[in-house]
């Protein structure tokens, strides 16, 4: 339970206590944030996809495995941001700061993902409407999480153009990367929406 309040802390952007200050122990807490998230990931896939059981039982492992690949992706792109931009701040703190925003970002779909599939059972219209936008929702929470933990953390008198230069790297790696892992995942959502078809099929809605 305490851990989890420290992840909860992290994601939030409030200070690391002092017994978890130690190299070891950051490592542990990043382990840990990513291993909960992709059990949060599991139950919103598990939700989404519970109108037919072969979907369900797929998600279960689907969804943790898109969260996992995209994060495998960002996170050397970011830590070759931070090296490159020479911005103080530790890279265990930008680390954390991502690890926890992959747990709030998580943790806001296993929050949603009741409510999702009840609407899955009963709306046609509002359970594609809220599986998309809890998606969004959790992206849209991670991102405010992950900069402003960082932010908090940076050293002081540091620019934040610096800090948030591995930030965004980070992001947009990840962004980009979830966007393609869900088509070669799909089907997640038991219909098709704009994002189905990945870049490709945004380009050519933008035509």
């Amino acid at each position: 339970m305490g851990t989890l309040m420290t992840l909860l802390d992290i994601a939030c952007g409030r200070p690391i206590p002092a017994e978890d200050s130690g190299r070891a122990r950051r490592l542990q807490l990043v382990v840990f944030a990513l291993l909960l998230s992709l059990v949060f990931a599991s139950a919103w896939g598990f939700a989404v996809g519970s109108r037919s059981a072969g979907l369900a039982i797929a998600n279960l492992y689907k969804v943790p495995m898109v969260v996992l690949l995209s994060c495998a992706v960002a996170a050397p792109a970011g830590l070759l941001a931070w090296r490159l931009s020479g911005a103080a701040v530790r890279g265990s703190d930008l680390a954390l700061g991502f690890a926890g925003s992959v747990f709030g970002g998580a943790l806001v779909l296993a929050v949603l993902a009741p409510i999702v599939a009840l609407y899955y059972h009963s709306s046609a219209w509002a359970g594609p409407v809220l599986g998309l936008g809890s998606a969004g929702l959790a992206l849209v929470t991670g991102t405010i999480m992950f900069v402003r933990g960082v932010m908090r953390r940076r050293e002081p008198k540091t620019s934040a153009g610096a800090v948030l230069l591995p930030v965004g790297v980070t992001l947009a790696m990840q962004l980009a990367t979830l966007l393609q892992l869900a088509v070669l995942a799909a089907p997640i959502l038991p219909e098709r929406t704009l994002f189905s078809g990945g870049v490709d099929h945004l380009a050519h809605t933008d035509r």
